[in-house]
């Protein structure tokens, strides 16, 4: 079997009610990543004074594991965001939902993810055009194959229930997989970012594999794949289809002072033949991980269909 034990991969869905009108023109999810760490040291800190790195209580503290860029290079970030609304107009009292995965340790910091989420609200969420919101469920992901949901935590309930993770256990391999990328997808090769027309089979598994080779720092018992001989020598037949475009996105980043760009390959692939059903696993657990950079502002997200021969 892949997997014989849950992993601490769990992936939890904030609903929130809009306390005004907002404008939503590009993809949010550095907007989310920035306001939620903002709020997650207003809520965690006790020593607001002092830098992380030399505080007595970072220890016992998760902002550093989410957010401290202190240390060079930056480990891997417990968590995803995965927002689900990407642009239009949203009236007051609309509901917008807010989707984050929790790898290993930060699965035990659930309680002050809510609090911070709460103040988040509280705050605002943008920096040109903050919108109030205000938290009122949380859901949790339950069932082996992901896709339903539990209600663990409601405004004014007190502490919230959680509930064991559930094993993730991938369906039997298909003879062909559609693979949808939902969020922009940056690979890059040589230093280059990838463009649509020259991804290749191998670029997929490499980013992968580098993905996977990422969390296991988090998830000691997560299964890698397999060396690059056993699973790239066919890698090149992976991809039987593709129709891919890019997406740039842009973000405000109040460290640099400077709008950035975020952007990558938007579109689907049909995959098939015996490397895909090498791969399949991992594939699958990847819906959970994202692929490429910038995974914790929501980007690389992908569903992964199975298709009749």
């Amino acid at each position: 079997m892949f997997l014989t034990q849950p992993l601490e991969i769990i992936r939890y869905r904030a609903w929130f009610e809009t306390r005004g009108h907002w404008h939503l023109l590009d993809y949010p999810g550095s907007t989310w990543r920035g306001a939620f760490g903002h709020a997650l040291r207003r809520t965690a800190c006790t020593q607001s004074h002092t830098e992380c790195g030399t505080c007595p209580g970072s220890q016992d503290c998760p902002y550093p594991g989410f957010f401290d860029a202190a240390s060079r290079p930056e480990p891997p970030r417990p968590y995803i965001l995965e927002p689900h609304a990407y642009t239009g107009f949203f009236s007051t009292g609309t509901s917008i939902g807010l989707d984050f995965v929790l790898l290993g340790w930060a699965n035990g910091w659930l309680q002050l993810i809510i609090d911070a989420l709460t103040d988040l609200g509280q705050q605002g969420l943008g920096f040109r055009q903050s919108i109030r919101l205000h938290l009122t469920e949380i859901q949790q992901e339950i069932g082996p194959t992901g896709g339903a949901w539990a209600t663990i935590y409601a405004h004014g309930s007190g502490q919230a229930l959680p509930l064991p993770a559930s094993l993730l256990v991938p369906p039997p391999p298909p003879s062909q997989a559609r693979l949808e990328v939902l969020t922009p997808l940056k690979i890059k090769f040589r230093g280059l970012r990838v463009e649509p027309d020259n991804l290749t089979g191998r670029d997929v598994l490499i980013a992968l594999a580098r993905r996977f080779e990422a969390c296991v720092q988090l998830l000691p018992t997560l299964p890698m794949p397999p060396t690059p001989e056993e699973w790239l020598s066919d890698a090149d037949n992976l991809i039987q289809f593709r129709k891919l475009g890019t997406q740039e996105t842009h973000h405000y980043s109040s460290r640099q002072r400077e709008d950035l760009k975020l952007g990558g390959l938007i579109g689907h692939l049909i995959l098939s033949g015996p490397t895909l059903k090498k791969a399949w696993p991992w594939l699958w657990l990847g819906q959970w991980l994202h692929l490429g950079s910038s995974t914790t502002s929501g980007l690389g997200r992908y569903l992964l269909q199975p298709l009749s021969p």
